[in-house]
C-alpha cells in the first residue's frame, strides 16, 4: 500500500490536484519510495491529470492526499479505485508524516471543489468537444460578402 501525497515547491500539501508540483509516493513505514515531478501542473485541460492518474496506478498507489480536487478529477480517481483524502491546504509534508494533520476521505464525487470556469463546465474538452470558429484565409469566399460587388473599389 503506497500513499502519494500532492505537493507544492515548499513541500506543503498543494491546495490541487492538477496544480501539485509534485506527487511523493511512500510506503507504510513512512519512507519515500517515488517523486513524480508534474510537468502539466499549468496547463489547462484534463490531459495532465489523466497522465498523473496512469503514473500513480502504475506505481500501485493505493491513496492520495491533497488539499481539494475538482468533481471530474475525483469522479476519475474513485471509479479507478483510489482512495482519495484531502487536508487542509499549505500543510507542511512534515506535520502530515508526523501524524498530527486531520484526513478528510472522499468518498463521492460531489465532495469536489465544482469548476469556475465557464459556469461549471471546465471547457478542456473532457466533456464535450467545441469546435473552432471557422478562420478566413485570402482567397476564400465569404458568406458575409455574399451579393456584394464592391468593396473599397475591389471586386468580389
Amino acid at each position: 500500500m503506497l500513499i502519494a501525497i500532492a505537493l507544492t515547491p515548499r513541500n506543503q500539501i498543494a491546495g490541487h490536484f492538477g496544480k501539485a508540483a509534485a506527487f511523493a509516493i511512500y510506503d507504510q513505514q513512512g519512507q519515500l519510495v517515488e517523486r513524480i515531478e508534474n510537468s502539466g501542473s499549468r496547463e489547462l485541460g484534463c490531459k495532465h491529470k489523466k497522465i498523473l492518474q496512469r503514473q500513480l496506478a502504475a506505481l500501485n498507489v493505493t491513496e492520495i492526499v491533497l488539499g481539494n480536487i475538482g468533481t471530474r478529477s475525483l469522479a476519475r480517481l474513485l471509479q479507478a479505485g483510489f482512495s482519495v483524502s484531502r487536508v487542509a491546504p499549505r500543510t507542511t509534508l512534515v506535520d502530515f508524516l508526523a501524524g498530527g494533520v486531520i484526513k478528510e476521505a472522499l468518498l463521492t464525487a460531489d465532495q469536489g471543489r465544482a469548476c469556475k470556469r465557464e459556469k461549471g463546465s471546465c471547457g478542456c474538452g473532457c466533456g464535450t468537444k467545441k469546435t473552432a470558429p471557422a478562420v478566413a484565409k485570402v482567397g476564400m469566399f465569404s458568406p458575409v460578402a455574399n451579393g456584394l460587388g464592391k468593396i473599397g473599389g475591389l471586386k468580389l
